[in-house]
């Protein structure tokens, strides 16, 4: 059964966490230098969890907006994309909730749709994998183009420079699989990091997911440098749990790699 507490947070704040956590949520994206305007031709997903779990990631993709100089706002109301639903519908067996989740994921873009046509946006960008997992079902039925953000970085990202050896995880996106019978966009994500000059990849094995304990262990010991640069938010928030004994290792996401190649400063 569909969580109903979670529907009617998400009705009633636009966000998973409920109305307790929309101020908090809304003072971090101020703090991090986002941008409100009545028009644009973006309008920015930031996620429910993402803006408080990978902060300084999520401040480094707004810096890489600003170098661009995209024409982007975040929503006035942003809603939740629906994607816990549909994880909670993916393990019951009759498609009955399926359904149901699809039929609110749809209700919740729609809301989202209904902003963006407000202030002329003809985009959705997602910085959520979580989100692109749900966009996958509609992209092909609305007017409106849906990006996941290393799909957006790979049409602006020229190259750039960054003296860095790290691992790469791309992630195994096991709901995306199981739910859309595909991945999200990794192929933007590496072209993206190939035009990075010095730097050079050790990648991990994305077939191991990193929430399963054994699985993960054995990510783990395959990790040889540093840093480990992934473009999901949860997988980075899995690995820098893990990764916690470890001082001399840290997680970092796609923006902040690229933004130190475009910016010449350290990573």
């Amino acid at each position: 059964m569909l969580d109903e507490r979670l529907i009617a947070d998400i009705r009633e704040s636009g966000i998973a966490q409920g109305t307790a956590e929309v101020d908090h949520r809304t003072k971090l994206l101020q703090n991090m230098g986002f941008r409100s305007v009545e028009k644009a031709e973006y309008a920015l997903i930031a996620s429910c969890f993402l803006p408080s779990l990978v902060p300084e990631s999520l401040k480094a993709f707004r810096l890489l907006l600003e170098h661009y100089q995209v024409n982007y706002t975040l929503l006035p109301m942003e809603h939740c994309c629906g994607n816990l639903l549909l994880r909670q519908a993916a393990k019951e067996k009759t498609g009955i909730e399926m359904a149901q989740a699809d039929a609110l994921a749809r209700e919740f873009l729609e809301k989202n749709l209904t902003q963006a046509r407000r202030i002329g946006a003809t985009k959705l960008l997602a910085f959520c994998a979580g989100c692109d997992l749900v966009h996958a079902h509609f992209r092909d039925s609305i007017p409106e183009e849906i990006l996941w953000y290393p799909t957006f970085l790979n049409r602006l990202f020229e190259g750039g420079r960054l003296e860095l050896v790290a691992d790469y995880y791309a992630g195994c996106y096991y709901y995306h699989r199981r739910i859309n019978s595909s991945l999200p966009d990794l192929n933007s994500a590496m072209e993206v990091l190939s035009r990075i000059e010095g730097l050079r990849l050790n990648l991990l094995d994305s077939r191991l997911c990193c929430t399963r304990p054994q699985q993960l262990e054995s990510l783990l010991a395959s990790i040889k440098s540093k840093i480990v640069i992934t473009p999901c938010g949860g997988c980075a928030m899995g690995l820098e749990q893990a990764l916690r004994a470890r001082d001399d290792c840290r997680v970092v996401m796609l923006p902040e790699v690229v933004w130190a190649a475009v910016s010449s400063r350290p990573l």
